[in-house]
């Protein structure tokens, strides 16, 4: 086998030279690759744990949410009885003055006749 010459009086490799040039490139593209595909892995990951903050916050919400309206049920319910019980007093004590009232007719009359 004769070399050849390039042009310009270059020397061209021989094949064991050329070899590793061709399996050198070869490496450096693999590894080229491969940080390019970890890069990719890390945003796609990056990507994944925003999208399940963003979904675990807005469940949190519903659930915020959720529980206020049914916390405001539950006060207003407590307020509907309170006032129910609240009236059911007043109308007691009107009853009470009522009946004392009455009584002060009838005592009154009692003691009318008595003299």
């Amino acid at each position: 086998m004769k070399r050849k010459v390039a042009k310009a009086g270059k020397l061209t490799l021989s094949p064991n030279e050329e070899t590793m040039l061709l399996k050198e490139e070869y490496e450096r593209r693999r590894k080229l690759r491969l940080q390019q595909v970890r890069e990719q892995q890390k945003y796609i990951a990056l990507q994944i744990r925003q999208k399940v903050k963003q979904r675990r916050e807005e469940q949190l919400r519903k659930l915020e949410e959720a529980l206020r309206v049914e916390w405001q049920k539950a006060q207003d319910q407590k307020m509907k009885a309170l006032e129910k019980l609240y009236l059911s007093s007043l109308r007691a004590i009107g009853e009470g003055h009522r009946q004392a009232k009455e009584n002060v007719s009838e005592t009154d009359e009692y003691y009318c006749q008595g003299n």
